[in-house]
């Protein structure tokens, strides 16, 4: 989470570059620092060197898709306990059930409103910090 001396730390992993560009201007307008991978192999990869308050994650893309991460993040002791926000077209309650069963914690269905971004990045900061996290 965010202290005083350092923004919430936000990963945006996404094939698609101008999902990438909106999603970073929005939360980067909103005061958040903001890192961007278009897979999430190099997305996994960056968050191993580093580290994130927050994932926000496609779930169709190449090399390594959402779910891919999500598990392959859910396994990593030091990465489990990082949120997720899944971007997806997809919209049907078996698919979000799955993802729920693999690590996501909430949902964003593309196209979106930037309103509603940055509504679900600070409902899922402030679950995990009412956690404790």
């Amino acid at each position: 989470m965010s202290t005083p001396e350092r923004p919430t730390r936000v990963l945006v992993i996404d094939d698609e570059e101008d999902y990438r560009i909106i999603v970073e201007d929005v939360l980067k307008r909103a005061g958040y620092d903001v890192r961007v991978a278009g897979d999430g192999h190099d997305g996994l990869a960056m968050l191993q060197r580093g580290t994130a308050d927050l994932v926000l994650v496609d779930w169709m893309m190449p090399r390594m898709d959402g779910e891919r991460f999500c598990r392959a993040m859910r396994a990593d002791p030091k990465l489990k306990h990082v949120p997720v926000i899944m971007l997806t077209v997809k919209q049907t309650t078996d698919e979000e059930i799955e993802a729920l069963h693999f690590g996501v914690d909430d949902f964003l269905v593309k196209p979106f409103k930037s309103e509603e971004l940055l509504a679900r990045v600070r409902a899922v900061l402030r679950r995990g910090a009412d956690r404790g996290a």
